[in-house]
């Protein structure tokens, strides 16, 4: 469930005649960029060594050619092994890791099979395999360990490796008793799922504990407990705390529904002021529904603000491109009136109709938006009309 701020403006009293440019390429769709260079990061639990350590990890000589089967001699320093094997993965040498890993592994070491398994589960070798990753991480999950008992409920959950869905609750579990945090949530959200009525307690507590930890999704998801979801305790002052603490530590989501919360007087004081700034903190990390909803409260002149139509329209084009369907619509009515932005019938109409799904694919519920849509098909050339359909068409198709 998403809150909304405020009523949108209503439909033009009238419209200029249609203008010929169709939309514009930047207007549609932007792809996320990613950071080709950024490190490979380890999962938590398998930290990279400290300097000291590192020194000694360089000075083992070990047999890097010994097969995963044959345990390292006796005496074999598994643990200095195992550093060695983190020092290569840091550095993205991924063959020398997985050789470090098999071998301490072979001799018991429990968190070199997770970073065996680890190297297989994300493809980091030629070899790589799901049925291998699979075989690492039941090793180390033998004696327990959190981070492999939880990689194997992620696999279970995705059906790979040979495993199956109904196995990853049992691994989650295992896991989560064993302290990973990751888990914790992972197992509150199966069991928050589940139709047997005594688990909710449960996927609350394991919520909280999570969110105890400090996983910032962990203190999101039990914010919604505690908000929407039908078998939790609907307690409106918990939701918003929790949503504020998520915010704090830049949870987009969860600032937007803090943020209007505060503007309601939900769960606490109404408070405009934090209400602005939560929702702004949300629009501006990228949150796509809290860009359209920032823009409604600057289209306004939010808590006695001057109105700003220019900025509220930019901010309709951002939460449009970025896919939510109220964003889209606000930007299509900013467009046939000319609020904020320069009057453009044939860019109007591209944005309605795109307005007519959420992010989710359900179709959105908004009479407005239908409405908007038969007027600007009373002012558009037919074949206007039909080149924005056909482009729409064209995107939705691929």
């Amino acid at each position: 469930m998403l809150r909304r701020v405020l009523a949108v403006f209503l439909l033009m009293p009238g419209f200029a005649v249609a203008q010929d440019d169709p939309p514009t390429n930047s207007e549609t769709e932007e792809e996320a960029s990613v950071d080709v260079d950024a490190p490979t990061p380890l999962l938590r639990g398998l930290s990279i060594v400290d300097a000291d350590i590192q020194n000694e990890a360089l000075d083992i000589e070990d047999d890097v050619d010994a097969p995963v089967t044959t345990a390292p001699p006796a005496g074999t320093d598994l643990a200095a092994i195992f550093n060695r094997a983190q020092l290569a993965y840091a550095t993205e040498d991924f063959e020398t890791a997985y050789v470090h890993a098999r071998n301490a592994a072979s001799g018991g070491h429990a968190q070199a099979a997770t970073l065996a398994g680890l190297i297989h589960d994300e493809a980091q070798i030629a070899e790589a395999s799901d049925e291998a990753a699979m075989r690492w991480y039941r090793r180390a999950a033998d004696q327990n360990e959190p981070v492999a008992l939880y990689r194997l409920g992620r696999m279970a959950e995705a059906a790979r490796g040979g495993l199956l869905p109904n196995e990853a609750r049992a691994y989650f579990q295992r896991s989560a008793q064993a302290g990973n945090v990751e888990a914790m949530l992972a197992y509150a959200m199966i069991l928050k799922a589940s139709p047997v009525p005594q688990d909710a307690p449960f996927a609350l507590e394991w919520a909280e504990r999570a969110a105890g930890q400090g996983n910032v999704e962990a203190m999101f998801q039990l914010a919604q407990m505690f908000d929407v979801w039908e078998r939790g305790p609907q307690d409106p002052a918990e939701a918003r705390e929790w949503y504020e603490r998520a915010a704090e530590n830049n949870h987009a989501e969860a600032a937007l529904q803090a943020g209007l919360m505060a503007s309601a007087g939900e769960g606490g004081d109404e408070d405009p002021v934090q209400a602005l700034a939560l929702i702004r903190q949300s629009a501006e990390a990228g949150f796509a529904p809290a860009m359209g909803q920032y823009g409604l409260m600057l289209h306004s002149g939010w808590n006695g603000a001057e109105p700003d139509r220019t900025g509220a329209a930019e901010w309709f084009a951002q939460g449009a491109i970025g896919g939510d369907a109220e964003a889209r619509y606000l930007y299509a009515l900013a467009l046939a009136t000319g609020d904020g932005v320069e009057r453009d019938l044939v860019r109007s109409y591209y944005w309605t109709l795109m307005a007519e799904f959420e992010m989710d694919g359900s179709p959105a519920a908004n009479t407005d938006r239908r409405r908007l849509q038969a007027q600007l098909e009373n002012h558009l050339t037919p074949t206007e009309a039909e080149q924005v359909r056909s482009q729409i068409a064209a995107y939705r198709a691929r």
